[in-house]
């Protein structure tokens, strides 16, 4: 029973749902299609709620009540007998008759809950929604509404004005702009709505999308829109007319048009500025722009990035390449990581962070990773790309041999040796590691025979660095010989007698004077000669460097102790000292490079200082160079308006043709700079337009031609003549005017 009272509970609150969701599209509809015809995002809001309100204050769903739905259900479902509303009584308060009807009720319902019709008019509410959307958009996409909606006054400093060009009746009355409206359309990975405006000087984005729409309040004929130097014909006939082009530079136009008795009339000049979509702008913390690390080091790189873009981000990437090997053997591999954080596709601004693990990249010691943060905005068709520096990371190589030599000297005098103590501690490892599955009789074998490839090594550092012996004589007796030694397995039989085998014998032949004949007389060349009987002497390190080896040697002692004694695990602190002082010695050499440069002929004695310059001669160059003048019509232009102002001339076809070209040149700067030179480029196209002028305009175009005019440079001369900076000021005021 409790089962058949939630299904009309449920058909309850259904049947409120979609009598809810009838006001609810009616308001989305009226409120889409307001903003399609007045472009204002709250006027839109403002029309959707009173909708929305006044729809379900007339619909009132939460006045439909249980019985409702009951005679809803036994209307739709003859098996209910009609008995629907015996299911919501109190069982105890019903006769055994009606307890048996209920319960034959419930089971039906059960059977038939998805035979449950709800009366609703969603669907036809649905279809009158669409078609007041589509019928908004072809008003807004014929632009009638929005040139319709624009017939209230416009702002005074608005308002165009014409002139005419080729007449001088003043009775004639010369038609007049009614109505006016600019549309731009920004480009739509912007996702900026339309806007309108009637001012006619704009500023838009490059790419947009601008429709001027006029009307007058006369008939017209032949309405140009002039741009630069391109007239485009306008569309549309009579008193309305309409023109629409993509903005993708920086330009000047005016409006040029004929009325009904054939009188030509032009526009002042309106300024048209776009600007750029900026790129991404990138900023990077919390990293520094060279970073290294050890081998046992975590090799993690953290750092957060923030993202900036006027539109809208489409992509943000770390590019990052691995180097492996060094000189003709390096290898590249590049890859393009995301960062830990997502990107909100479109958003304006967003911080990210990062976490670079080398090791996960397959990095090993000695491989470099250069990378930088690349980040795409959603500009179409060509989105802007940005990209921070270049930034380094290395982890640190312990194993590579390089070569290196003394600033001094042109030769390589660093061993081979220099990379076995390396391979020791190497084999070392892998020795304590693998203690527990070997036998202690071949544990203590290698462990000796590291201990004497210890000792071999630590002879050829010596060896390298002067020591010319390892020591005196052993005097070995009898006994001693005949003594079983207890390390006989675990040794090579030339761990001893023939220990001389590691390094050639090559100082066996020094003589000695005998005692009474050493230090008689001083020897004077002492201290010019290179003694090798003396250890400190003869090594070809420097005194610092010699300190360093001498240390790693009485390392590589320790280190062979605990080797003989089967302890490598004490012996690993001593090898790895040892290599670190190895690495020092050979990163404190100098790279020696033997000078490139340019090598003079060789000099003829016979000719050297005899002073003879006959097949000397000398060479000489005679050139004339013009600089062109970028702005010779305007100066022309200037002279011309000089003459025409004191002679009082008409102003003939040759004139305007070299105001026109003098317009060319000025708009060029008046690009850069609209307002400062707009009104002057305004006078001079009037010039070179129209047969009617005064002697003001020709005053107010010499003022703003010599403004424009860029100052020449004064050549020096010998005049000491005294120049007061009034006298100067007075001078020029009086050129002006």
């Amino acid at each position: 029973m409790k089962e058949a009272q939630d299904i009309l509970h449920g058909a309850l609150l259904k049947w409120r749902l979609l009598k809810s969701a009838e006001p609810l599209l009616v308001a989305l509809a009226l409120g889409g299609s307001a903003y399609l015809l007045f472009s204002s995002f709250w006027v839109a809001v403002m029309v959707f709620l009173i909708s929305l309100l006044v729809g379900l204050w007339f619909v009132r769903p939460w006045k439909f009540t249980m019985a409702q739905i009951c005679f809803q259900v036994d209307e739709t479902i003859p098996p209910m007998e009609h008995s629907t509303g015996l299911i919501l009584e109190n069982e105890n308060q019903l006769p055994l008759l009606s307890k048996i009807q209920r319960a034959r009720a419930s089971e039906s319902l059960k059977n038939h809950q998805s035979d449950i019709r709800i009366e609703h008019a969603l669907v036809p509410t649905a279809g009158v929604s669409l078609f007041v959307v589509l019928l908004a958009w072809l008003i807004h996409a014929s632009g009638v509404f929005q040139l319709d909606r624009t017939t209230e006054n416009i702002p005074e400093a608005d308002v165009v004005t014409f002139q005419a060009l080729d007449t001088t009746n003043l009775e004639i009355l010369p038609p007049k702009i009614s109505r006016q409206e600019i549309r731009i359309s920004y480009p739509k990975y912007t996702q900026k709505p339309d806007a309108y405006t009637t001012q006619m000087n704009l500023r838009v984005l490059e790419g947009s999308h601008i429709s001027w729409n006029i009307a007058f309040d006369q008939s017209v004929n032949g309405v140009q829109l002039q741009m630069g130097a391109d007239s485009l014909q306008m569309d549309g006939t009579k008193d309305s007319f309409s023109k629409s082009l993509v903005a993708d530079y920086a330009n000047f136009y005016a409006i040029k048009f004929e009325d009904s008795l054939g009188n030509s009339y032009v526009s002042d000049l309106f300024a048209l500025e776009t600007y750029k979509d900026e790129p991404p702008i990138i900023e990077m913390e919390g990293l520094s722009q060279f970073s290294s690390f050890d081998f046992e080091d975590p090799q993690k790189l953290t750092f957060t990035t923030q993202l900036k873009d006027d539109f809208g981000l489409a992509d943000v990437a770390i590019i990052a390449t691995v180097s492996k090997g060094s000189g003709e053997s390096v290898k590249f591999r590049e890859e393009r990581l995301g960062f830990d954080t997502e990107l909100s596709p479109g958003t304006k601004r967003q911080d990210f962070s990062k976490t670079l693990n080398l090791r996960e990249l397959k990095m090993e010691p000695g491989d470099e990773l250069y990378f930088y943060v690349e980040a795409i905005d959603n500009k179409q068709p060509r989105p802007n790309i940005s990209r921070t520096e270049t930034y380094f990371s290395v982890i640190k190589d312990t194993v590579t041999n390089q070569f290196a030599v003394e600033g001094t000297l042109g030769a390589d005098l660093m061993p081979d040796y220099f990379r076995s103590q390396r391979q020791l501690i190497i084999d070392t490892e892998k020795l304590i590691a693998e203690t527990p599955v070997i036998e202690t009789k071949e544990f203590n074998f290698r462990s000796n025979e590291l201990g004497f490839d210890q000792k071999a090594l630590r002879i050829k550092y010596g060896e390298f660095m002067g020591d010319e012996s390892e020591g005196g004589p052993v005097v070995v007796t009898e006994v001693e010989a005949a003594a079983e030694d207890p390390l006989a397995e675990y040794t090579h039989d030339h761990d001893g007698s023939n220990e001389h085998n590691l390094v050639a014998d090559e100082h066996e032949d020094h003589h000695h004077e005998e005692d009474g004949n050493v230090g008689e007389a001083e020897n004077p060349l002492e201290a010019y000669v290179h003694n090798h009987e003396d250890p400190e002497a003869s090594t070809l390190f420097a005194q610092s460097l010699k300190s360093k080896l001498k240390q790693a040697m009485a390392e590589m002692w320790d280190a062979e102790l605990y080797l003989r004694l089967f302890q490598p695990e004490k012996s690993l602190p001593y090898q790895y000292k040892a290599l670190k002082l190895i690495q020092d010695i050979k990163n404190s050499a100098r790279i020696y490079v033997h000078r490139i440069g340019f090598d003079p002929p060789p000099i003829k004695e016979d000719k050297r200082l005899t002073g003879d310059l006959k097949e000397i001669g000398n060479y000489s160059k005679k050139e004339t160079l013009e600089k062109e003048d970028d702005y010779e019509n305007m100066r022309r232009a200037v002279a011309r308006l000089e003459i025409l102002l004191d002679a009082d001339l008409k102003i003939t076809k040759a004139d305007r043709d070299l105001f026109h070209q003098a317009g060319n040149e000025l708009a060029r700067k008046a690009i850069e700079e609209p307002g400062k030179y707009l009104e002057t480029l305004q006078t001079v196209k009037w010039l070179s337009e129209s047969e009617n002028i005064d002697s003001q305009q020709i005053k107010n175009a010499l003022q703003g031609l010599y403004r424009a005019l860029p100052k020449k440079q004064l050549l020096p001369n010998s005049s000491g003549r005294y120049q007061n900076e009034l006298n100067h000021l007075f001078i020029e005021s009086l050129n002006v005017e």
